[in-house]
């Protein structure tokens, strides 16, 4: 893995904490060599993850007040997890 690029799956797998030890090592291992694509990947995940958690709070707090608005968030969440 350390001398590979990583997939957006891997590091989505990061940030979910699930790989392994040595998955996990060999990842930060490589991206503190500073490698442009998977950092670009990283930053890439954490705008969409950090996007979906802010969407599904607003989502939440948008439903108490209109529940018909639900398939509509929930369409755009699920947009949003596809990019």
């Amino acid at each position: 893995m350390e001398d590979e690029h990583f997939s957006h799956e891997t590091v989505d797998r990061f940030f979910r904490s699930e790989l392994s030890r040595g998955e996990n090592r060999a990842f930060v291992r490589h991206l503190l060599r500073q490698c442009p694509r998977c950092t670009r990947v990283v930053k890439e995940t954490a705008r969409r993850l950090s996007f979906q958690f802010l969407a599904g709070s607003v989502a939440e707090r948008a439903v108490r007040f209109d529940p018909a608005s639900r398939q509509r968030l929930e369409r755009l969440l699920q947009l949003v997890g596809e990019g």
